[in-house]
């Protein structure tokens, strides 16, 4: 009997683990709901910002929601990361600076 269960055990820690996702995946995989769900105006700020943490560039997810609705709001243009200003400019160095 306790040679089934261990095997069966291992398996499904295995299973357990293939699922796992990074806290900045999550991040980003909830900034993408956040543009599902947002007004059009709102969505390429928030899909920028996720696609941003997957690229492994520091965003603050609160950071890129405002931004959102600012853009939402049309009160600010949407931007790169999010975040706006420095942020952006960093971002678009790094990216022109990756091999594609």
């Amino acid at each position: 009997m306790r040679l089934i269960a261990l095997p069966a055990a291992a398996l499904l820690l295995s299973l357990a683990a293939c699922g796992r996702q990074t806290p900045a995946e999550n991040k980003a995989d909830q900034l993408d709901q956040a543009a599902r769900e947002s007004d059009p105006a709102a969505a390429p700020v928030l899909e920028n910002a996720a696609d941003a943490l997957r690229d492994g560039n520091a965003v603050d997810p609160q950071a890129a929601l405002a931004e959102g609705g600012m853009a939402q709001a049309g009160t600010a243009p949407p931007t790169a990361s999010g975040l706006g200003g420095a942020a952006d400019d960093t971002l678009v160095a790094n990216r022109s600076a990756a091999p594609r």
